[in-house]
């Protein structure tokens, strides 16, 4: 499980940073763009997009993430970083908001 390593959702663009169960950190920021997730540059390893969506992809995968029935105060950044969490490295980060942003296209 991933170690969730800064999030700020309350002032300015929503950003948290987590390290997966691998030591592998990626960044995942939200802004009036929509959503990135970077993998952190490492040794021997470059920075990288993982993943980008537009605001109103991100706001149909969060939907699919979480299902509240509209009672939650959830918010979309910890809805995302709970599922980023969940997963074992950068590669199953990219694949699974891939696999989503296509269903939900």
């Amino acid at each position: 499980m991933g170690l969730v390593l800064a999030f700020d959702d309350k002032f300015g663009s929503p950003y948290s940073e987590v390290a997966l169960a691998n030591g592998e950190r990626v960044f995942i920021s939200l802004d009036r763009h929509g959503l990135t997730i970077k993998s952190l540059a490492r040794p021997g390893f470059a920075e990288r997009v993982l993943f980008s969506a537009s605001p109103d992809t991100v706001v149909k995968i969060c939907a699919g993430l979480f299902d509240d029935q509209g009672y939650s105060r959830a918010t979309p950044l910890q809805i995302l970083v709970s599922a980023v969490t969940q997963l074992p490295n950068a590669a199953a980060v990219k694949s699974a908001f891939q696999d989503a942003a296509a269903v939900v296209s």
